[in-house]
C-alpha cells in the first residue's frame, strides 16, 4: 500500500506519502507560473486546478507504488526500481499524455474562460509529469534501498512500530512477502 505499507517501520511511506504530495504542489505552481509569465488570464475555474492534479498525481503515483509492491523485495533496489518503472511507465506516459491532449484540445474552445482553464491544465499537467519522474522517483528509489537495508521511515523515530505491536494490528496485515522479508 502506498501510505503505511504493513504499518512496520520499514514498510511505512511517510516519507514518499509527502512527496508525492509536494510534488503535485510543484507542478501545480510552476504550471501557473509558466502560464502567468506568458500571459494567460486567470478565472474563478482555475481555483479547481489543485484538485484536479492532486487526483491525476495521486493515481501517478499510486501506479508506480503498486508496480513497486508487486516486485522481489529480496532483489536490490536499482532493480525493483527498473521492474516497477517497466511496468507502470507506460500507464503513467499514457494517461498523462491523453491527459494532456484532453485538455489542450479544450483550449481551442471559443468560451475564454474553458480554454483559459483548459491551457492551464495542459500545462500543469505536463509539469506534474515531469515532476514525478524527477522528483518523487528519486525518493521512491531511496525509500526501496532503505527498505532493503532494514532502516525504519522517518529515521528511526516509529521504531515503537513493530508488526507484532497493537499499533499494527498484531502484523493481522502483512502480505506473504512481507512475512518473508522479515522486520527489523
Amino acid at each position: 500500500m502506498i501510505f503505511l505499507g504493513s504499518c512496520s517501520p520499514i514498510h511505512c511511506r511517510i516519507v514518499v506519502c509527502a512527496v508525492g504530495l509536494v510534488c503535485t504542489q510543484i507542478a501545480v505552481l510552476a504550471g501557473q507560473g509558466i502560464c502567468y509569465n506568458w500571459g494567460w488570464e486567470k478565472t474563478d475555474m482555475h481555483d479547481t486546478i489543485p484538485f484536479l492534479m492532486l487526483g491525476i498525481g495521486v493515481d501517478d503515483i499510486f501506479v508506480i507504488c503498486n508496480a513497486l509492491d508487486q516486485t522481489s523485495l529480496k532483489l536490490p533496489a536499482t532493480s525493483r526500481i527498473k521492474q516497477a518503472l517497466a511496468h507502470s511507465g507506460p500507464s503513467i506516459t499514457i494517461t498523462s499524455v491523453t491527459n494532456a491532449l484532453a485538455f489542450y484540445a479544450g483550449s481551442y474552445s471559443s468560451i475564454v474562460a474553458l480554454r483559459s482553464f483548459c491551457s492551464f491544465c495542459f500545462v500543469c499537467i505536463m509539469m506534474l509529469y515531469l515532476s514525478v519522474l524527477t522528483v518523487f522517483l528519486p525518493v521512491l528509489f531511496w525509500d526501496t534501498w532503505r527498505v532493503s537495508k532494514k532502516v525504519s521511515d522517518l529515521f528511526g523515530i516509529l521504531t515503537f512500530l513493530k508488526e507484532d505491536t497493537i499499533f499494527c494490528c498484531k502484523g493481522r496485515f502483512l502480505s506473504q512477502q512481507q512475512r518473508e522479508f522479515g522486520a527489523i
